[in-house]
């Protein structure tokens, strides 16, 4: 079986909520991606590294130099990266140059921990979106979300918070 190697940058799909006297606020969670392949029994052997705890609109280019840094010694060519939407395309114009593994971005709109979050139906599809390219032998980095896959060349970010072909 292929072996996953699953990166954790943290935001929106770890993010965690918490509610005291009607005031809400968020936390860092733990990384939630392990959990949900295995409450789904996704028949999958993992790693799980924890790259970053952070929002994406606060990654530095430090930060993605670290990420960059971790998939080079990374010796699996099959990697998940868990990313916040808002710089998802500054990482991945770091990460362009990666050529000899197949690396799939993904995000959620809202927290794993929140009603309606839609964390383990882009996750789920992330990982379909791995298998089929891994398949036909394809290498590069892409974004996988609702049920849509880019190249990140060809996508945008649109107000509406949903990526688009450009």
């Amino acid at each position: 079986m292929d072996k996953l190697t699953i990166l954790t940058c943290w935001w929106t799909i770890d993010k965690d909520y918490w509610v005291w006297k009607w005031i809400y606020d968020v936390e860092p969670g733990n990384p939630v991606v392990g959990e949900i392949l295995k409450k789904n029994k996704v028949n999958y052997n993992f790693d799980l590294i924890e790259v970053l705890r952070k929002d994406s609109l606060d990654m530095t280019d430090e930060d993605r130099q670290k990420i960059k840094e971790v998939l080079e010694k990374v010796d699996n060519n099959k990697i998940l990266i868990t990313h916040g939407t808002d710089t998802m395309i500054e990482t991945w114009k770091v990460l362009w140059d990666i050529k000899d593994k197949l690396i799939i971005l993904v995000w959620a709109a809202r927290p794993y921990a929140m009603k309606d979050s839609d964390a383990e139906f882009n996750v789920a599809y992330a990982l379909w979106v791995l298998d089929i390219l891994s398949q036909i032998k394809k290498k590069w980095v892409y974004v996988a979300m609702n049920w849509q896959y880019f190249n990140v060349k060809e996508v945008e970010k649109w107000e509406d918070g949903v990526f688009r072909k450009k």
